[in-house]
């Protein structure tokens, strides 16, 4: 719970910050396997490091189900 909730104020505090271009929630969406640290999407590119991999690190554990969707 406590992880999700951290997550979501990420989420909500790169909305804000990144006013031109690309938005978070268009990186995380565009975010596949084939992402990596070095490997950024090209929605990913304006998002400092720290936050593409906090961003990165959601979608990992999404998809190995260490984190409840947000459905």
């Amino acid at each position: 719970m406590r992880t999700r909730l951290t997550l979501a104020a990420i989420a909500a505090t790169l909305l804000a910050v990144t006013g031109c271009g690309y938005s978070a929630d268009d990186c995380a969406a565009a975010i596949t396997d084939e992402s990596t640290k070095t490997n950024r999407p090209t929605e990913c590119q304006d998002i400092s490091d720290d936050d593409y991999e906090t961003l990165l690190l959601g979608y990992i554990l999404r998809n190995k189900n260490l984190l409840p969707s947000a459905e």
